[in-house]
């Protein structure tokens, strides 16, 4: 049988961000024996209408996508509109280098609004990756919409869009063999309770309940330790006066990630604007963490976390949480189990694969 030719299309698509990594671990483990994968992406270029700033190519993140056999195919972006409502990018050669008859089938990861150049591919079957709430349409030559938590799916189906093409698939996190190094000897922390989270340098989701709630609960045996982060996380570490915090810097290294996980006892997650489904909380389950969260305008973590801890309403009932961890073993014994078991049955990369490739698999048989 003929390989399954497949475009993944992502401004910015090497960079180290979300979405942009849940497309290239799928792109790295689709079967080349059964795929061919070509991966189109630019750099990060300014945006019209707004300061943000998109997170640039990573060359790690290049290397990692070479070294799994996909064929990274480099496009120009001078500008990206945000005053157009489908976010034109302006002074491209992206189609000098795409070509749509090229491919069965386009893989998207994306908003959920009609958005360039996807409403200028009407075709090829797409399938779209979306990674916001809120937002819907209904493409013609959309075969199938994948949504990331039923919270999502449900925002989705209520802002227009197609019932029957939505399917609930989590994303795809790498978890590789990680051993048991981690941070706590260079830290003084061997006998400490550490809890931790891991996010990107963003103050715009920075959240001050995990560190509000560590104040109220830090003593000589305990310790939070942050990978990544924002400079508001620091600030506020200074200003409660918290004495066994510590920062690790942003990396993409995953061998760096899995350390810092395994020096936790308890992922302490928040985020003020929530999540649809974490990639750090898959990590975090990965290695049987309980993870304890705070409600926020996305609650994908609700569904995330189930059994392997709680999600609450404030500091106060986040302390609450964290004390129970420390002090009922039995209780902390639990969430471990159900975190790993969460892991295994839900969120295993190789299994969420698989079911890409049958959603692939079904385009052209169609």
């Amino acid at each position: 049988m003929d390989k399954i030719k497949i475009a993944f299309i992502k401004f910015g698509g090497m960079a180290n961000g979300g979405t942009e990594k849940y497309l290239q671990t799928i792109a790295a483990y689709l079967p080349k024996d059964q795929f061919d994968v070509d991966f189109f992406y630019c750099d990060a270029a300014p945006y019209i209408g707004s300061d943000f700033k998109h997170l640039d190519t990573d060359a790690s993140r290049v290397e990692y996508t070479k070294s799994h056999g996909v064929n990274l195919i480099k496009f120009n972006v001078g500008f990206k509109d945000i005053t157009k409502p489908t976010h034109d990018w302006v002074d491209t050669n992206f189609w000098d280098v795409f070509k749509e008859d090229d491919y069965d089938v386009i893989q998207t990861g994306r908003s959920g609004h009609p958005e360039y150049p996807f409403t200028m591919i009407n075709n090829t079957p797409i399938v779209d990756s979306i990674h916001l709430a809120g937002m819907g349409e209904n493409k013609s030559n959309v075969f199938k919409t994948v949504l990331i938590s039923q919270e999502q799916k449900r925002r989705w189906i209520n802002a227009g869009g197609a019932p029957d093409k939505a399917t609930i698939i989590p994303v795809p996190v790498e978890v590789p063999n990680y051993g048991d190094e981690s941070y706590r000897e260079e830290f003084g922390w061997k006998d400490k309770f550490v809890f931790g989270m891991h996010q990107r340098n963003d103050i715009h989701i920075f959240s001050s309940i995990p560190l509000e709630a560590y104040d109220e609960i830090e003593s000589d045996n305990t310790a939070f330790l942050i990978l990544g982060g924002s400079s508001n996380h620091r600030k506020q570490a200074k200003d409660l006066g918290l004495k066994n915090v510590q920062f690790l810097d942003t990396t993409s290294d995953i061998g760096l990630i899995h350390k810092f996980l395994n020096t936790l006892d308890v992922y302490a997650h928040g985020r003020s604007d929530g999540e649809q489904c974490s990639s750090s909380i898959i990590e975090g389950l990965s290695h049987g963490l309980p993870v304890i969260s705070h409600t926020a305008t996305s609650m994908g973590q609700v569904e995330q976390i189930g059994d392997a801890g709680k999600v609450v309403e404030d500091y106060e009932e986040y302390a609450d949480v964290m004390r129970n961890m420390i002090d009922d073993y039995e209780y902390y014994r639990q969430c471990v189990t159900n975190a790993s078991s969460r892991y295994n049955e839900i969120y295993n990369v190789e299994s969420i694969i698989n079911r890409f490739v049958e959603i692939y698999k079904e385009v052209v048989d169609v």
